[in-house]
């Protein structure tokens, strides 16, 4: 009995020393299978996954319903917080909305007492950037719309950041873009909180200068750089960009560039500028 007892011992430690061989041969036994295209193999393992699914479909069911429990307790919780906020937000809008109605009859009765003249309906369009004709020396687009379109010089060319140029040139179904960063562009803006007068000068750089600034003006790095409205080629308040440097010379780093997005829309003020004058668009299109 006792030597049966030091045989089946001896076994056991042989079986503990190979059994790691063992299941490394398993291992890559099991994945040659799993990688091989024998169609009985094939067989046999679609047959057992079969059999597998119902069985796994079943265990799994107690951990899907905790997970469904939880998330049930969470989205309540997630609920009353949002059902909260909510109501204080709506407390804040319900005044917001009393302050509204009160300021457009305050408006409408002011523009009655002033005999307000209203502002003229604008109209746009959006049109693809068919070429970019800047380099060295210019900074300007052809856009793939003209007068067809109902396009007019002068529109204003916009992106959701803020404003890149004007139109300078119309043609039947293309028209030129004149970027506020060519050297040929000057454009009226007004700088910083206390909204000093400036101009806004391209020198085929990404950032345009400022010039004409008042005496005593002081400008410094953030401000921000809006149109002012000045001589009737841009309506008031558009955004440009914001000052970056104010050392040697006052630069402007513009919200936009030409390379935001493909499309651009283009905008009618309705502004009769009398500083634009009708030339015939000799851009072509490149269709």
């Amino acid at each position: 009995m006792e030597n049966k007892f030091f045989r089946l011992k001896k076994i056991k430690a042989q079986l503990k020393l190979f059994a790691p061989v063992l299941f490394l041969i398993m291992a890559l036994a099991l994945i040659g299978l799993g990688l091989s295209q024998n169609p009985y193999i094939v067989q046999v393992k679609n047959a057992t996954a079969d059999a597998l699914v119902p069985v796994v479909h079943v265990m799994g069911a107690p951990v899907r319903w905790g997970k469904s429990f939880v998330g049930g307790v969470h989205n309540l919780f997630s609920v009353y917080t949002q059902n909260k906020q909510l109501r204080e937000e709506n407390k804040i809008l319900i005044g917001w909305k009393n302050t509204a109605l009160k300021l457009a009859e305050d408006k409408k009765e002011l523009e009655k007492a002033l005999n307000y003249v209203p502002s003229k309906e604008v109209s746009y369009l959006t049109a693809r950037i068919v070429a970019d004709n800047g380099g060295t020396f210019a900074r300007t687009l052809i856009v793939q719309a003209g007068s067809e379109n109902g396009l007019k010089k002068g529109a204003v060319a916009l992106f959701p950041e803020g404003m890149l140029g004007r139109i300078i040139e119309v043609g039947t179904s293309v028209s030129r873009l004149l970027e506020l960063t060519d050297y040929t562009s000057r454009i009226p803006v007004m700088v910083g909180e206390q909204r000093f007068l400036c101009i806004l000068t391209g020198d085929n750089t990404d950032y345009p200068k400022l010039i004409s600034i008042p005496e005593g003006a002081v400008i410094a790095e953030g401000d921000r750089v809006v149109t002012s409205g000045h001589a009737g080629i841009f309506p008031s308040g558009l955004a440009i960009g914001t000052v970056i440097s104010v050392d040697n010379e006052i630069a402007v780093k513009s919200f936009v560039t030409s390379k935001t997005s493909e499309f651009i829309r283009l905008v009618d003020f309705g502004l009769d500028d009398t500083l634009i004058k009708d030339k015939k668009c000799e851009c072509q299109s490149d269709e």
